[in-house]
């Protein structure tokens, strides 16, 4: 009889386990980053490419996975810039931004990776995201573009038995929180931001 269950109880697992796939959404909740704030207005653009974009792969052995990544960037990116400059405006073209800004960022996934722990051999879901940022200025001219990888993971045992869908949006969530930190260190360093910055601020500012 012991045995009879031991045997149930390692199929149970194994039918759970053989599931395949799992569909996962970012939920729009960051905080604003606690940095220097520059004194400039700035512009976003959020382009439906961005706020719809949505990574779908089938894997050999487990099935389709989804990660829906941009119904989470709008609010993303809002905080991001909230936190960064003393204002922020949603512009609907970077050509024409109008005259209550001193520039436009445009941002955009341009790739997304993800690996479960049956690919790794390990005990990770992992999500990369890479980003391309555009620079527009005051008046619409492009003045720089450059790239932003972010990675997340999460460890599968802290999310119980039925792991996946919950570690695998933690990690995409741990992903997008990497951008933001990232970018707050990295925008600065831009060399084409560093000039905008001092054309519009009168220095790059710390």
């Amino acid at each position: 009889m012991l045995k009879y269950r031991a045997c149930s109880l390692v199929l149970v697992l194994a039918v759970l386990g053989g599931c395949g796939g799992a569909s996962v959404s970012v939920p729009a909740l960051f905080p604003v980053p606690l940095v220097d704030r520059i004194p400039l207005q700035m512009g976003l653009h959020l382009d439906e490419s961005l706020t719809g974009y949505v990574h779908a792969e089938d894997l050999e052995d487990s099935g389709e996975w989804e990660i829906d990544l941009g119904s989470a960037q709008g609010q993303m990116f809002r905080s991001l810039l909230s936190g960064m400059f003393d204002s922020i405006y949603l512009v609907p073209d970077p050509a024409a931004p109008g005259g209550e800004v001193s520039g436009v960022l445009v941002p955009a996934i341009s790739e997304v990776q993800f690996s479960t722990p049956l690919q790794t051999r390990s005990d990770y879901f992992e999500v990369w995201v890479r980003y391309r940022f555009q620079l527009y200025g005051r008046d619409g001219e492009l003045l720089g573009e450059w790239p932003l990888t972010a990675y997340g993971k999460a460890h599968e045992d802290n999310y119980g038995i039925q792991s996946r869908k919950p570690a695998l949006q933690a990690a995409a969530v741990a992903a997008c929180r990497d951008a933001m930190a990232f970018f707050t260190v990295q925008f600065r360093t831009v060399p084409e931001v560093r000039q905008w910055l001092l054309t519009e601020a009168g220095g790059p500012t710390r």
